[in-house]
């Protein structure tokens, strides 16, 4: 189970904006489909240092069709990629597949 560091839930940007730690959001339970930048949830901004969060950690809970649509539509990039990727890129594709499959069974889109 993801355990809690001694973290602050929010880190002050040089502008002086508020954005939502990792923690916080893995402790809050869901996406918000506000596409944060720390969102463990789904990787909004294809970043390919993005890690997924524990799969203990996603519980089932209702998202919005923005959230769903873009874990669906993130597995399926995946596993287009999966069929054309050199052989060391199999093994994130592979991860990032599995990820989303628990991610959206656990948010009840799939079974």
């Amino acid at each position: 189970m993801y355990s809690r560091k001694e973290e602050e839930d929010w880190e002050v940007t040089a502008n002086g904006l508020y954005v939502a730690t990792r923690g916080y959001l893995i402790r809050r339970g869901y996406c918000c489909s506000n596409k944060c930048r720390n969102c463990p949830y789904i990787n909004w901004r294809n970043n390919p240092n993005w890690q997924p969060l524990p799969a203990e950690c996603i519980k089932r809970a209702r998202v919005s069709p923005k959230s769903s649509a873009a874990a669906q539509a993130l597995l399926d990039y995946h596993q287009q990629q999966l069929k054309s990727c050199s052989l060391d890129e199999k093994e994130y594709h592979q991860a990032m597949i599995d990820h989303y499959n628990v991610l959206l069974e656990r948010w009840g889109i799939i079974k």
